[in-house]
């Protein structure tokens, strides 16, 4: 490297990401476990676009499941929430810490059994999340997600509930932003 592109990557930030070795993905697809507190188990799946080196717009989708049995009536709970907003992040060599704000709907499911007979109830209500998490780099473009937690808040029937969530799972990143 000669004096002059020594001076322009000396300038330039762009060199730093090389020459420190992160990674600047321009997608990132995350999948794995969620608990939505009690008996409240299912899978939590997004997509993040990166914007820049600290700021990612993401689509979260998620999806728990529960039932209880009180004698003999049985009810089943489902809840699919579709989630969207900003994630900031700090990527390392090896680690990423994120948080994030998200704003969306939740869809929620209730049904009970009683004596053969069968009742149900579904509303879809205005969601919201924030929270944060932390990603290990194990491959080139593989992470795990060790931990996504965040205060989660839907509402439906009426009235807004308030939860904590956890997430983790496995993350693949695409392109090169």
């Amino acid at each position: 490297m000669n004096e002059k592109n020594t001076v322009r990557c000396l300038l330039n930030p762009d060199c730093y990401h090389i020459r420190l070795g992160t990674r600047d993905p321009k997608v990132e697809v995350f999948g794995g476990y969620s608990w939505a507190g009690g008996n409240f188990h299912g899978w939590n799946t997004s997509v993040t676009g990166n914007v820049n080196k600290w700021l990612g717009l993401v689509a979260d989708f998620s999806g728990h499941y529960g039932s209880e049995q009180d004698g003999p009536v049985r009810v089943d709970q489902n809840a699919h929430s579709f989630l969207f907003g900003p994630r900031i992040f700090r990527r390392g060599k090896r680690l990423t810490p994120f948080g994030y704000a998200l704003f969306g709907a939740t869809r929620f499911h209730e049904s009970a059994s009683f004596l053969g007979q069968r009742f149900s109830a579904s509303d879809t209500g205005f969601s919201s999340a924030f929270g944060g998490g932390l990603d290990v780099r194990v491959a080139k473009h593989v992470s795990i997600r060790t931990f996504q937690l965040d205060y989660f808040r839907p509402k439906f029937f009426g009235e807004t509930h308030n939860r904590g969530r956890l997430a983790f799972g496995i993350v693949i990143d695409f392109g090169k932003r």
